[in-house]
């Protein structure tokens, strides 16, 4: 007798990331986490506290940037 086993997509693949550490979100938009801790600290980005740890949704991490506005 013979059995078949039968594995779902979703046992398979990893849930979306829904939030970024600072340190991890820093390393992904290549600037400092010290620049984050200030935009935050200024309420310039988007972010959730659990507790003492500051959260980005990814949403915003992994946006496309807009092409930035050169200054004459």
């Amino acid at each position: 007798m013979t059995t078949k086993t039968q594995h779902s997509d979703r046992s398979t693949s990893t849930p979306a990331r829904q939030y970024y550490r600072v340190k991890d979100a820093a390393r992904a938009l290549g600037v400092s986490p010290r620049t984050l801790y200030d935009l935050v600290e200024r309420e310039q980005i988007p972010c959730r506290r659990l507790a003492t740890v500051i959260l980005l949704p990814a949403a915003w991490v992994e946006r496309d940037p807009t092409m930035p506005v050169k200054r004459r």
